[in-house]
């Protein structure tokens, strides 16, 4: 096991193979994702009267979105052109008209995120009252220039075999008793029935507890509008390089690691030992969070060992319980995950991009400038870019699905071993003043400090808040082991829905409806981002209530709240406040008692107040968020030039 290896979401941009997926295969993920969140999808999928009316509104929906993204608008100079842009349906010898059973999937269609938040498209709605009349798009619509979000070509009938194929062994290997299915997201995994309702209503009361304070002493996320309330978060009291004491394990006694002894004892910076300094946006010199260490059983079974940061262990011993229990079921999650993670993916659709216009049947010659003659220099060059802006990729149909084969499949578990985990809770919560949130911007959990390899999510209360989607996409290295032809932005723009000329190094994998119950867990290596949602009745309030883990790479060990001693003073204020022995001193002696427990003038030793802790947060912020720009410049929207093979 510690051969094992799991990839890294900032380093992703130096692999030497980026997973690219043609748009067709986007497709068929998106559409078996509407069937996936369907109640009972698992035994409709089954049904033939009910496939038929799936495939035939398939069909409907392919249609809106081919004419919202290629030809409800003119035609820029990346698109290409023809006079058969409507083509034949590939429809199915299918006449069954029964509606009885099958729920319309007209609605809701899943678009990539970045042309829903831009409104760049149109809806669904619009785009049927439209057909026959198609709007003209202005040539400014926010549609990143070149990148493209949805298959030229209309699905066809071995494609709609391939999803259904797929969901019916999906619906045969789900989990029927926790609920634990994959999505058609790759590598994430879900559940609406993992954790019993004697549990969700324990947590439900801890959470009262916790939101049961003055309005004053209430932790507002800063920068949140005063609409998400922090319960427990790992950046307030995080670990203060060179600031915080450690316990050293062999001879128990507490010190104040410097830098360079942080570093140090740290096997996965392997650089630093190297260069003595870090050089690496992803790597903090500054600040980590800290996670619990919690024991898994050989039967699953969860115990912390140590604290879970900013939750005090004897004030909230019933929640700590219901915390131990609830990550628990995650590790079934996990475990899936990580295997997928660990396993090798193949492409449902591989495609050659060197010959891929060989089979267009609307390939003409390519112009030659001898026939051309010197005179005619200009009218060969705009005869060769009408000739190149004509072709189109033809992209080949995906084999029948089969099954991976379980040898193919690495096997990874996390029980009869210590996992450390990094807990937060939090409530977005809506008012009629502030009824509307924004959503969240594209990231990767962490710094390179925690290593965390995966996310859990529980979306266990919601009330009076539209659906929201947790969306997802990944970093495509840095394009240099990309194949294509020289200059050939066209066919990757077709294909893949990249743009050539300076578009980002990324592709949208799609989005998940994250509804209450939902339990949701995905590895590290994407990134991810919230939509936006607001109040479904906007003169009453409204909230969504999360408990979130994050998952340390389990083939690593970093600080843990096991060796660092708890850091709010209000604790020890307490505490000492309660011990026999110190209620009986004068004033005087029970101050010098407390302020031995102070930091120092440099700012190092155990304790800090909240209004210390605070500003910490405030720097950790500004130096995550700075990361994060730097990340996604660096990584996931690294401009891609095409450069000469």
């Amino acid at each position: 096991m510690s051969q094992v290896k799991f990839p890294d979401p900032f380093h992703i941009k130096y692999d030497e193979d980026p997973a690219l997926e043609t748009l067709v295969e986007f497709r068929m993920r998106a559409l078996a994702g509407k069937i996936i969140e369907k109640p009972n999808w698992w035994n409709k999928v089954h049904d033939p009267t009910i496939v038929r009316k799936w495939r035939k509104e398939f069909r409907q929906i392919d249609k809106v979105l081919i004419a919202q993204f290629w030809t409800q608008r003119k035609r820029r100079p990346w698109d290409p052109v023809g006079e058969d842009d409507e083509e034949e349906d590939d429809e199915d010898d299918d006449e069954d008209e029964d509606e009885d059973e099958a729920t319309p999937v007209q609605s809701g269609v899943e678009v990539p995120m970045d042309v829903d938040r831009e409104n760049a498209g149109v809806s669904i709605e619009e785009a049927e009252s439209d057909e026959d009349e198609p709007e003209e798009r202005d040539d400014n619509a926010k549609v990143p220039s070149g990148r493209k979000f949805w298959p030229r070509t209309r699905v066809t009938k071995a494609q709609l075999n391939y999803i259904f194929d797929f969901l019916k062994w999906l619906a045969d290997v789900r989990d029927s008793e926790t609920g634990i299915e994959a999505t058609h997201i790759p590598n994430v995994y879900q559940s609406y029935q993992l954790i019993p309702g004697e549990l969700t209503a324990a947590l439900l009361e801890g959470a009262r507890t916790l939101e049961s304070v003055p309005d004053e002493e209430k932790d507002w996320h800063p920068g949140s509008n005063n609409q998400v309330l922090d319960l427990i978060h790992p950046s307030l009291y995080c670990f203060r390089i060179g600031k915080s004491l450690v316990k050293n394990l062999e001879t128990g006694k507490l010190y104040v690691p410097t830098l360079n002894e942080y570093m140090l004892m740290r096997d996965d910076f392997p650089m630093y030992r190297v260069r003595g300094k870090v050089n690496s946006y992803c790597t903090s010199e500054q600040h980590q969070w800290l996670p619990t260490d919690f024991t898994v059983s050989e039967e699953g079974v969860v115990r912390n060992v140590s604290y879970i940061n900013n939750l005090h262990p004897d004030h909230f011993k019933r929640l700590y319980s219901t915390i131990n229990s609830i990550l628990g079921r995650f590790v079934l999650l996990w475990e899936r995950v990580l295997a997928d993670v660990l396993s090798p993916r193949e492409p449902a659709i591989k495609v050659d991009p060197y010959h891929w216009y060989d089979h267009d049947p609307r390939r003409t010659p390519e112009p030659k400038k001898e026939d051309f003659g010197e005179d005619r220099k200009q009218a060969f060059y705009d005869a060769e870019e009408e000739w190149t802006l004509r072709r189109r990729p033809v992209i080949p149909d995906p084999p029948p699905f089969t099954p991976p084969r379980s040898e193919q499949k690495v096997q990874f578990s996390l029980k009869d071993r210590t996992i450390q985990v990094i807990v937060k809770m939090a409530n977005i919560v809506l008012t009629p003043e502030n009824p509307e949130y924004a959503g969240g911007s594209w990231h990767v959990e962490g710094m390179e400090n925690e290593r965390i390899v995966a996310t859990g999510i529980y979306y266990y209360d919601c009330a009076n808040v539209t659906d929201s989607k947790l969306g997802f996409r990944t970093a495509l290295c840095d394009g240099m082991d990309m194949q294509y032809e020289q200059s050939d932005w066209i066919g990757l723009a077709t294909a893949y829905g990249i743009d050539g000329r300076d578009g980002p190094l990324n592709q949208e994998l799609g989005s998940v409806v994250t509804k209450e119950g939902k339990c949701l867990a995905f590895p590290n290596i994407w990134q991810h981002r919230v939509s936006s949602f607001k109040l479904v009745d906007p003169s009453k309030p409204g909230h969504r209530k999360i408990l979130c883990f994050f998952l340390v790479d389990p083939t690593k060990n970093i600080l843990s709240t096991t060796v660092v001693p708890p850091q709010q003073s209000d604790w020890y204020m307490r505490e000492t406040e309660r011990a026999p022995a110190l209620k009986s001193l004068p004033v005087e002696l029970f101050e010098m008692v407390t302020d031995y427990l102070k930091p120092d003038a440099e700012g190092k030793g155990g304790i800090i107040t909240l209004e210390e802790a605070k500003e910490e947060r405030k720097e950790l912020m500004e130096e995550r968020q700075n990361a994060v720009i730097t990340q996604n410049e660096e990584v996931y929207e690294a401009q891609f030039n095409m450069c000469e093979h």
